[in-house]
């Protein structure tokens, strides 16, 4: 029997993946379950861009955060002009700073991850131990994980949330006929993963590969534990998780 990848995450966020599997011997399906829109109004993102400098400095723990306010700030009244006196910048990772480009300067990402603390707890502790000052402004999605400005308020530090972009969840039946077609079913981001557990009834779930301890662990506190965690949201660590599943199925056989 051939097994069946379903990739739920929104379009483009894995290139490459396809090609990846090609040794597995796998059918992947694209199922994306979640997509993103503008902010309903611009307004309040505009507001802190015309007060950048005010900021002690700008953390953004995703590169759809990232790529939103690169787009915005490409938008302002004299586009292309170097922002005047920004405040230090802080990227969850490589892949957020790469979103970012250089319209803010350079971009400092935390030295070490830790041992499945998330990306946006360990950026708050490097912030706090490079003794980053407050205001902090948080581009942010509508929908977001609260680690990051929890950690930097528990110590003191302002931060303003600012939303730079929406997501908007698939309905559950959709959800569901998406599920039913895999037998491992690759999840990205913990409303998601929230929205299958409520989609698929337990006893007829596929395999779950959540992508980052994060998902993983909203996964688990909603009822569906991971059969595995990718090390990485790239192609190559989404497959090696994959083959990871595919090696426990076969062994229970």
């Amino acid at each position: 029997m051939v097994e069946t990848v379903v990739v739920t995450a929104s379009e483009g966020s894995f290139p490459g993946l396809v090609q990846a599997l090609k040794g597995i011997h796998v059918e992947v399906q694209e199922h994306p379950l979640i997509s993103f829109v503008p902010p309903a109004d611009w307004a309040t993102v505009d507001r802190a861009l015309d007060r950048l400098s005010s900021y002690g400095a700008v953390a953004i723990t995703s590169p759809r955060a990232a790529a939103a306010l690169a787009g915005r700030l490409a938008l302002r009244p004299e586009p292309g002009d170097p922002v005047e006196d920004p405040p230090p910048v802080w990227a969850g990772g490589a892949a957020t700073a790469d979103a970012l480009g250089d319209v803010l300067g350079p971009v400092r990402t935390p030295a070490e991850p830790s041992a499945g603390g998330g990306a946006a707890a360990d950026l708050a502790l490097a912030m706090l131990g490079a003794k980053a000052a407050g205001p902090i402004l948080f581009p942010c999605g509508e929908t977001h994980r609260e680690e990051l400005p929890a950690i930097l308020r528990q110590r003191g530090l302002e931060v303003d949330e600012v939303v730079c972009y929406r997501s908007v969840l698939a309905s559950e039946s959709v959800a569901h006929a998406a599920a039913i077609r895999g037998t491992v079913v690759v999840v990205a981001s913990p409303s998601v993963a929230d929205l299958l557990v409520r989609a698929c009834p337990t006893g007829s779930r596929p395999d779950l590969l959540a992508v980052g301890p994060t998902t993983a662990s909203s996964a688990r506190a909603s009822g569906w534990s991971p059969a595995a965690v990718a090390s990485k949201p790239t192609a190559d660590a989404v497959a090696a998780a994959v083959r990871n599943v595919l090696a426990q199925r076969s062994s229970h056989e």
